[in-house]
């Protein structure tokens, strides 16, 4: 049966992008799978996502777990930016899109002829999209500061929410900080491409990492403002969320347990077969509770690590008390909830495999498609003469070190 077509809302706009690692890249992922044609410009080498390991190797060819997760649906074309040969191609690329998205500092833009001020003089229409740790402008002693996802985490103050029951601080584990600013670009483009449809104008989008996080923090920036002394002293590790709430021992992993308001505790006793806990006067309101957190957890946990995942998700749905178990990636992947909601999608590697990747959560996307990761230059020959470069420029290019030195052949 042949897939119905889907106009795909992304379709037509042209998106350049030249970045490495998660933020960027997956903002501009996003816009290829909302239709739009994403190139995708890396350095002679490749960017710094394709080498690190784990990989996948064919021949001269790798492809790496980072960079799968971040590139599918995109061409490739690999330019020196040193060379005045490959900044003339760059320049061609940046004339032709509506969008450019870079994660490269603007001191390192500015080295190459790309400064976002230089370019939005330039190219007034572009739309272009610069993602950096603290901003590129108006940050003062930060701007240029190395930016990583953990560093907006912590300045943000949602690593100092992820707590233990002890209360310390614990790192998420992974990107929380460049996925939420790869999406923020993402929605900023699009806002911006709207604008620029209705009076032709592009503009700059200065994004950053710290300031992405920011959003996911505002309930507890808003309850920190409200709350007494008293209050405060008593919110404990989990910081107003309830209690119980978080992780608790299982007798084969883990699990979550939520119990966020009064009428879930009572529920949450009677599934652990302790009702007059609903009413004992020491634990009957959230604030009592978390005045003696420390019995509350304990409780719990006497309950929770006599039981598996699987017993005790049973246990606390039939009494529409919200838990799940904490599942590895490999378990979250064969997931049976993402195999109905059709949650992945199986991207070619490329390299002759193929890997198994979210899609994109809004569906915007349509059916499923299976989109492919670029090799490193793959798709230069057809990038260039769709930039109206004829063969014989192309050679002039190439002598001009517009694709590097070592430049493996197109493909």
């Amino acid at each position: 049966m042949s897939t119905p077509h889907v106009e795909l809302p992304l379709a037509g706009i042209k998106v350049v992008e030249l970045a490495h690692l998660v933020a960027a890249p997956h903002a501009a992922m996003l816009m290829a799978e909302e239709g739009a044609e994403v190139i995708k410009v890396e350095p002679p080498q490749g960017e710094l996502s394709r080498s690190r390991e784990p990989t996948r190797k064919m021949g001269p060819h790798r492809v790496s777990g980072h960079f799968g997760a971040c590139n599918r649906g995109k061409r490739s074309i690999a330019l020196d930016l040193k060379a005045p040969a490959g900044r003339e191609v760059m320049r061609r690329l940046l004339g032709r899109a509506d969008v450019f998205v870079t994660n490269l500092r603007a001191e390192a833009l500015g080295r190459l002829g790309l400064h976002p001020d230089t370019l939005h003089h330039d190219f007034p229409r572009l739309v272009i999209v610069v993602i950096s740790g603290f901003g590129y402008r108006d940050a003062g002693p930060y701007e240029g500061r190395a930016g990583l996802a953990m560093v907006g985490e912590a300045l943000s103050g949602s690593t100092g929410l992820a707590r233990d029951h002890q209360g310390n601080p614990v790192w998420c584990g992974f990107a929380l900080g460049d996925v939420a600013a790869g999406m923020t670009a993402h929605s900023a483009a699009l806002l911006a491409l709207r604008l620029q449809e209705r009076t032709g104008k592009g503009r700059v989008l200065d994004i950053t990492l710290a300031e992405s996080m920011l959003p996911m923090v505002a309930s507890a920036i808003a309850r920190v403002q409200l709350a007494d002394a008293e209050a405060k002293e008593s919110a404990g590790p989990n910081n107003y969320h309830g209690v119980p709430y978080g992780t608790f021992r299982a007798k084969d992993g883990h699990i979550n347990i939520g119990v966020n308001n009064d009428r879930l505790w009572r529920r949450f006793c009677a599934a652990i077969g302790r009702p007059e806990l609903g009413t004992d006067p020491r634990y009957a309101l959230y604030m009592d509770r978390a005045a003696r957190m420390a019995e509350v957890l304990r409780i719990t946990e006497d309950f929770t690590s006599q039981r598996t995942r699987d017993e005790l998700t049973a246990i606390f749905e039939r009494a529409d008390v919200p838990v799940a178990a904490i599942l590895s990636i490999p378990e979250s992947m064969d997931n049976a909830y993402y195999a109905m909601r059709g949650a992945f999608c199986t991207a070619d590697d490329g390299l002759g495999g193929e890997l198994k990747l979210p899609v994109d959560p809004t569906r915007m996307s349509g059916p499923a498609r299976r989109l492919s990761l670029p090799r490193l230059g793959q798709h230069r020959v057809e990038i260039l003469a769709q930039c109206g470069f004829a063969t014989a420029e192309q050679e002039r290019l190439a002598a001009g070190g517009a694709f590097g030195p070592a430049m493996a052949p197109a493909g």
